[in-house]
């Protein structure tokens, strides 16, 4: 039986790091589990729990994944003129035991399509299902990174998604090859408003 890392649900949300170095340990399948489990309770549209999940363990995969990040990098480095983007590593793909590719189903939107600005509520229930991995895991003494640095049309061809969905996400999960240390963060006063 899996014994869990019993932690505050705060001290998870605080504790949770973007991880970009892994080790070549194994995820237990009970561990893998547990966090997609975790990911079908997150909250969406009428629950129409609009995602479904690639659990890819190949590492032929990561490779295809981390030439595609290689490529788009390139290109958003010249449209943007970010200096910072042609130097941002994403050889952490390669090493992640897993990747969890969170697909999402664009029909499974909820009332909020019929606004007059529709909002796509299955992207937002996707990015909470992510979360909800993100946090499991570390719960779990794992590591994660959500990586967006991928066209949807190569992620589609890479890991053989329909054209009717959409790959909202991609997790790189593994073990932590390093102690993960928290970039600063804005004080909570800057990015609060109240309307009493």
């Amino acid at each position: 039986m899996l014994r869990l890392i019993i932690m505050d649900c705060i001290e998870a949300i605080l504790g949770r790091r973007s991880c970009r170095a892994f080790t070549n340990q194994i995820v237990e399948d009970e561990k893998l589990q547990k966090i997609l489990t975790c990911a079908t309770y997150a909250p969406s549209p009428v629950n129409k729990q609009p995602w479904e999940f690639i659990v890819v363990r190949n590492r032929a995969y990561n490779h295809k994944l981390q030439e595609e990040a290689e490529k788009v990098k390139s290109y958003i480095a010249e449209r943007s003129k970010w200096k910072w983007v042609s130097k941002y590593k994403v050889d952490f793909i390669s090493q992640a035991p897993v990747l969890i590719i969170v697909v999402g189903d664009p029909s499974k939107n909820g009332a909020e399509q019929f606004l007059n600005t529709p909002v796509n509520g299955y992207k937002q229930a996707c990015a909470a299902a992510i979360e909800n991995i993100c946090i499991a895991a570390h719960c779990l003494g794992l590591g994660t990174l959500w990586f967006s640095l991928f066209e949807a049309k190569s992620a589609r061809e890479i890991f053989s998604i329909a054209s009717d969905k959409d790959p909202v996400g991609i997790i790189c999960l593994g073990y932590p090859a390093k102690e993960l240390v928290a970039p600063p963060r804005k004080a909570v006063c800057e990015k609060v408003q109240y309307i009493d």
